[in-house]
C-alpha cells in the first residue's frame, strides 16, 4: 500500500541561527569551505555568524615527502579530537580527505592506502557528519579498489562523498567528470555509500544533456567556487544563467551547498553576499502545485503495480484515484459526444454498462454527461468488489440514482439481459494493459450492440531508458533475482533519461471484435544523445477515449495535472553502459495463460543480457 511520508517546509534562512547540517530535508543548508585549519571553535562561531550551517574543513596536513620507510603516519589538522565536542563534529563539520592520495604506483599505491586507512579511520572516529574523497583519477582501479575494501566496508559508517569536478585538466586534456564517476561506481559495484559531492567549474560541459545527467545520480553536496561566479553591475556575485538552471535543477534533489574560496579575514557581509545569493535562488523556487505536493512523498518510491481482478482494492485507493481533476473531465467529454453520435443516429433510449465502476465516479460521468445530451440513459453498474457494491448501493438510494442498476459480478462472467450501446472503463495501469484490461474488455464485449462504443477505444503503451542510481540500488537491496524481473510503478524524480525517444510498444483497440490475441512482441531501439549508464526502462501509455479526447501519461502527450498514474519502471539486472550515439536495442514480450499475463524483457546491444522474468517466474498478473 501507499504510505504518504511527512514533508516539513522550507523555513526562511534569516530565521536560522544555528548550523544543523542533519536538519529537515526540504530545507537549504550551506556550508563554507576553508582553506586552513586553526582554532575551530572560532572557526565555527564565525561561520555560524555569517549564518552557515557547516564547515568543511581538511581533516589533514600534507606530508612533505614519501618517507624512505615508505610508512604514513598520521598528521591530523586539529590535533586532538577534543578540539569540538561529538554533538558538534558530528552536525557542523564535513571533513576533507587529503586530495594528494594517488595509487598510480606500486609506491603510490602502498602509501596512499595506507593513508586512505588512517584517515577514514580518524574521520569515522571523529564522527563527522560527512567525509569527502579526492577525485578519481582516469586510472582509479587502484583507488576504487582501496575504496571497496576499506572505506565502502564496515570499518566506516561515516557518510562517503567523492569530489567530482564537472569538468577538469588531466595531463593537459580535458576530462569530463561524469565519466570519472561512472568509473569509479562501477568499479565499486554503485555501492549505495557512496555518494557525489559535485564541483561546479567556470567553464560548464558543451551541452544540457551532460549537465543534466546528473541528476540521476547520488549527489549528496555541490561545491560552488568563487571563480565559478561572475560580478553584476551592482558589484554583487551572480551565477551565469546556465550555472543558475543547472543549480535550480540540484535544488530538487535536496543538495547541500558548500562555498569555496571565499575571501578571508574580511568582513562578514563579505561572504555573506555569496550566501544570500544562493539563498535568493533557493526561494525564489515556485511554490509547488497541488499536483506536486500530492506527489512529493512518492518519489523514487518503489510500489508494486495494482492487481484489481486478483485483489479488491481499499476505499483509500478508490478515495485517491476520484480525486483526479482531470481524468473525470475528460471521461465526461468524451461520453457526452458519444451520446451526442448516438442521438444524431436515431438511437432513442440507450444502455452504457460501466465495467469495474468502484465507488461511482464514471456512473456519475455518465450521468452528467447524459443530462448535457438529453440523453436517456440506463446505466449497469458491474464491480466485483463486495465492498464498493455497498457503496455503490448507498448512492444509489442518497443520491437518486434510478436510472442505474448496480451488478456485482465480475464483468467477463455477467449475463446481460440486453447488449449495451457503450462501455465505459477504467482499467487502465501504468504501462496501459498492465492491469488486464484487454481481457476484461474482451470478455465483456459479448454485450455490446454491432455499432456500440467502448471508452476507451484505443490506448497505447511506451518506453524510454531512464538512469535512476537509487532505485536500482532499491531493487538491489532485496538481494534477489525477482525483484529484478519485477515491474514497480514509480514517480521518477531523481532520474535522467540519455534520449529523448519515448517509443511506443504495444497497442490495444476496443471493441476487438476479432478477438484476437492480447500476446504481443515489440523491437525497439534506442539511441543515447549522451554517454551515460542505463538502470532499466521507465513506460508510460497514451490512452484515447472517444473522439479526440484522450488521458495519457506519456511525456509528450502528457495529461496536464493528472495524478491518478504514475510512470512504471523496468529494472535491468546489468545496467548499460552506452557511449554518445551508441544504439540500445530492447525487446518486450506480453505472454499469457489460462492463470495469469506476465512481461518478459531484453537487452542485446550493445551487449546481450538474459531475458527477465521468463515464464513470468518472478512476476505475473492474475486473471
Amino acid at each position: 500500500d501507499i504510505k504518504p511520508s511527512t514533508r516539513v517546509g522550507i523555513s526562511p534562512r534569516d530565521t536560522r541561527a544555528k548550523m544543523p547540517v542533519c536538519g529537515v530535508p526540504d530545507n537549504l543548508y550551506v556550508g563554507r569551505q576553508y582553506t586552513s585549519v586553526g582554532d575551530l571553535r572560532s572557526m565555527l562561531k564565525e561561520a555560524s555568524a555569517a549564518k552557515f550551517d557547516f564547515v568543511v574543513v581538511d581533516l589533514f596536513k600534507r606530508p612533505d615527502t614519501i618517507p624512505s620507510d615508505g610508512k604514513y603516519t598520521l598528521q591530523p589538522s586539529t590535533v586532538s579530537d577534543l578540539a569540538l565536542d561529538s554533538k558538534t563534529w558530528s552536525s557542523a563539520v564535513i571533513g576533507n580527505l587529503s586530495d594528494w592520495i594517488q595509487m598510480e604506483t606500486p609506491a603510490q599505491q602502498s602509501y596512499g592506502l595506507q593513508a586512505l586507512e588512517q584517515e577514514l579511520s580518524w574521520a569515522s572516529h571523529l564522527g563527522v557528519y560527512g567525509i569527502v574523497l579526492p577525485p578519481p583519477t582516469s586510472q582509479c582501479e587502484l583507488y576504487a579498489a582501496a575504496l571497496s575494501r576499506i572505506g565502502l566496508s564496515s570499518i566506516c559508517t561515516t557518510q562517503l562523498m567523492v569530489r567530482i569536478p564537472l569538468l577538469r585538466q588531466e595531463d593537459g586534456v580535458e576530462v569530463d567528470g561524469w565519466n570519472s564517476w561512472n568509473q569509479l561506481r562501477l568499479l565499486c559495484d554503485q555501492n549505495p555509500r557512496l555518494q557525489v559531492c559535485l564541483e561546479f567549474s567556470a567553464d560548464l560541459p558543451e551541452t544540457d544533456q551532460e549537465l543534466m545527467r546528473w541528476l540521476g545520480e547520488p549527489v549528496r553536496s555541490v561545491i560552488i567556487p568563487s571563480d565559478a561566479f561572475l560580478t553584476n553591475k551592482q558589484g554583487f556575485p551572480v551565477l551565469s544563467k546556465r550555472h543558475k538552471a543547472f543549480l535550480m535543477q540540484l535544488f530538487r534533489n535536496k543538495v547541500q551547498v558548500i562555498l569555496q574560496g571565499l575571501p578571508e579575514n574580511v568582513k562578514e557581509t563579505e561572504t555573506e553576499k555569496y550566501l544570500h545569493y544562493v539563498a535568493r535562488l533557493f526561494q525564489s523556487r515556485p511554490a509547488p502545485t497541488a499536483q506536486e505536493t500530492f506527489e512529493q512523498p512518492y518519489h523514487d518510491y518503489l510500489q508494486a503495480p495494482l492487481q484489481p481482478l486478483q485483489d479488491n482494492l481499499e476505499s483509500q485507493t478508490y478515495e485517491t484515484f476520484e480525486k483526479d481533476p482531470v481524468k473525470y473531465v475528460q471521461y465526461e467529454e468524451a461520453i457526452h459526444r458519444c451520446l451526442q453520435d448516438k442521438l444524431a443516429a436515431g438511437k432513442k433510449q440507450l444502455v452504457a454498462m460501466v465495467v469495474g465502476a468502484g465507488r461511482g465516479p464514471l456512473v456519475v460521468a455518465v450521468r452528467s454527461a447524459a443530462v448535457r445530451a438529453g440523453a436517456d440513459v440506463k446505466i449497469w453498474a458491474v464491480e466485483k468488489n463486495p465492498n464498493a457494491v455497498v457503496t455503490l448501493r448507498h448512492r444509489c438510494v442518497v443520491e437518486d440514482w434510478r436510472n442505474v442498476e448496480v451488478i456485482e459480478k465480475d464483468m467477463r462472467f455477467w449475463d446481460a439481459p440486453r447488449k449495451a450501446d457503450l462501455i465505459v472503463s477504467e482499467l487502465l495501469g501504468s504501462f496501459a494493459d498492465n492491469e488486464l484490461s484487454p481481457e476484461c474488455l474482451d470478455g465483456a464485449q459479448r454485450f455490446l450492440e454491432p455499432d456500440g462504443a467502448c471508452i476507451p477505444s484505443k490506448y497505447t503503451s511506451f518506453l524510454t531508458p531512464v538512469t535512476t542510481h537509487k532505485l536500482w540500488n532499491d531493487v538491489k537491496n532485496y538481494n534477489d533475482l525477482a525483484h529484478f524481473e519485477t515491474a514497480y510503478v514509480v514517480k521518477f524524480h531523481q532520474a535522467f533519461y540519455p534520449t529523448s525517444q519515448i517509443e511506443k510498444c504495444f497497442e490495444f483497440s476496443h471493441p476487438n471484435w476479432e478477438l484476437t490475441s492480447n500476446d504481443r512482441y515489440a523491437q525497439i531501439e534506442f539511441t543515447s544523445e549522451v554517454d551515460a549508464l542505463v538502470h532499466g526502462f521507465a513506460g508510460y501509455f497514451h490512452c484515447e477515449l472517444y473522439a479526440g479526447l484522450s488521458v495519457s501519461i506519456n511525456p509528450e502527450s502528457y495529461s496536464e495535472g493528472m495524478f491518478s498514474w504514475f510512470p512504471i519502471y523496468f529494472p535491468l539486472r546489468t545496467p548499460v553502459n552506452l557511449k554518445s550515439g551508441q544504439k540500445l536495442t530492447s525487446h518486450w514480450w506480453r505472454c499469457s495463460n489460462d492463470r495469469k499475463v506476465w512481461y518478459e524483457w531484453a537487452v542485446t546491444a550493445p551487449t546481450p543480457q538474459p531475458i527477465h522474468n521468463p515464464g513470468g517466474r518472478s512476476y505475473s498478473v492474475g486473471k
